[in-house]
């Protein structure tokens, strides 16, 4: 009666089978590796973009500013002796006087101005794609500006471009100019939402200390 032998596998097959299971978890482990770097390259791309245009919509907003800023003074030089006393009287209610009491006193200074109301020689004050957003998943936006001059008072000592002969031959002012700029999506309802399409509005305050003049003297 012949003995059943049992076969004995070589020690380098033995050892294949056991770092099957190392090779597998080590592929999964670099896959899954991957796929993450992978997924935070995409997010921080996005997030880059998305700084790059909050950073171009600010940087608009700061140069609409001005442009309302320079705009309400070059309207001021045109006709000193008109916007002067009007701001003098107080007639606008500007939001950078709350807070002023006004009961035992004249109404503070105030003269709005916004952009809806200026129409310079030949045009526009700007054209109304001035502020398009390049791409087609960006809506187009638009701009607009409110400017209050306030504190405005007779200038106190010898400046530059007085009248060094005569005393009252005429009349300088300083001035605060407020100017408030905002950019928002150029659409009918700005509230409304857009699918696949993300809204910002933009807003920059800019403060400038300006003489205005000269106006005739007394």
């Amino acid at each position: 009666m012949v003995k059943p032998t049992s076969k004995r596998l070589p020690a380098r097959t033995a050892s294949r089978r056991t770092e099957r299971g190392a090779t597998l978890f080590v592929v999964v482990l670099a896959l899954t590796m991957l796929t993450g770097i992978g997924l935070y390259t995409v997010h921080s791309t996005t997030l880059i973009a998305r700084a790059s245009g909050n950073e171009r919509q600010a940087m608009q907003t700061e140069y609409l500013a001005q442009l309302g800023t320079l705009a309400t003074l070059s309207q001021f030089s045109t006709a000193p002796a008109v916007y002067v006393p009007y701001a003098l009287r107080g007639a606008d209610d500007c939001r950078m006087n709350q807070g002023l009491t006004t009961t035992s006193i004249t109404p503070p200074s105030c003269f709005e101005l916004s952009n809806d109301q200026m129409t310079p020689p030949g045009g526009a004050l700007f054209e109304t794609d001035s502020f398009s957003n390049p791409g087609a998943y960006l809506p187009d936006v638009t701009g607009h500006f409110l400017s209050e001059t306030t504190d405005v008072a007779p200038t106190l000592g010898p400046i530059a471009g007085m009248d060094a002969v005569s005393k009252g031959a005429f009349r300088l002012y300083q001035a605060k100019i407020t100017t408030i700029s905002q950019l928002q999506p150029a659409t009918a309802t700005p509230n409304a939402c857009v699918e696949g399409v993300m809204q910002v509005a933009g807003q920059h305050m800019t403060r400038a200390h300006v003489i205005v003049g000269p106006i005739g003297g007394n």
